[in-house]
């Protein structure tokens, strides 16, 4: 219950930044709203944090220009998360995402494998409730080598066999993520029972042509963080979104709109109202 009460305010926090944003999928009216806090940046920069008055959302530490911890805050609550971010090389090679609940709802450890130079595996080992659960994920891509689906086989309780199946398949348009299909399921005899299968759909659109700011971030991080929240995938696309659509497996659709300011180099600023801020770093 703690889990999915604390994992379920991440949800919340994160359509809280679309649900105050209008729909305006036109860029010219938002490009010409040009109010940033960081305007004075004309080179390459990296994005800081996300704040919406006295609180700083989402807050992404670099170092030497590599990321180094991300702290996700809820808006209405002390509810936060801490990410710690490792490297071998270059290459992100850990992250820990742990939340301040006592006990913890979330404290998980990622291990990341790559191939030929992209994220190809990655291991997360979890401690909740004194309960110690692995998942093994397996990262595909398609003939163009973008993003095509993520497989999670997991191992609850200790239990040296897979339990549950939970698989993310995206549909790209443009270098956007325009859908994508999360299904989940039980395993039996190592296989995925799909007679017990449900499926929660995020359609994302109206993009713009702008930069997104998570772009200048490592994609490997958010590819792990999406397994956590699906809601959040479009971080991984080339451009903004303009709508997020979520159809769980019953009941209504729920529909929430975003629209940006931007800055004259195109990049968000904040949003429509001016509430939301996003704040850079140059590099």
């Amino acid at each position: 219950m703690v889990k999915k009460y604390f994992l379920s305010s991440l949800a919340a926090l994160a359509l809280g930044f679309v649900v105050s944003c209008d729909n305006t999928t036109e860029d010219p009216p938002n490009q010409n709203k040009n109010a940033s806090s960081t305007a004075t940046i004309t080179g390459p920069r990296i994005l800081s944090k996300i704040n919406n008055g006295s609180k700083d959302l989402e807050e992404y530490v670099t170092n030497g220009g590599m990321l180094s911890q991300v702290y996700i805050r809820d808006a209405g609550s002390v509810n936060a998360s801490l990410s710690t971010v490792t490297y071998t090389g270059s290459a992100i090679s850990q992250i820990k995402i742990q939340d301040n609940a006592t006990p913890h709802a979330t404290d998980n450890l990622y291990a990341l494998s790559y191939t030929n130079g992209k994220l190809s595996s990655f291991t997360m080992d979890q401690t909740i409730m004194s309960s110690a659960n692995h998942s093994d994920f397996t990262v595909y891509y398609d003939a163009g080598g973008s993003l095509y689906r993520i497989v999670e086989k997991k191992k609850v309780g200790g239990s040296s066999s897979y339990s549950f199946y939970n698989e993310m398949k995206f549909t790209y348009s443009a270098g956007n993520i325009v859908k994508l299909d999360y299904v989940r399921m039980l395993m039996s005899g190592g296989n995925p029972d799909t007679s017990t299968a449900s499926t929660t759909v995020y359609y994302f659109d109206n993009y713009d042509t702008k930069v997104n700011p998570y772009t200048t971030l490592p994609k490997e991080y958010f590819m792990v963080a999406s397994t956590l929240t699906q809601i959040n995938s479009y971080m991984l696309s080339t451009n903004n979104v303009g709508k997020v659509t979520m159809q769980s497996p019953s009941g209504p659709s729920l529909t929430y709109p975003k629209g940006y300011v931007y800055d004259s180099q195109n990049y968000p600023t904040s949003d429509v109202n001016q509430t939301i801020k996003y704040l850079y770093k140059a590099l």
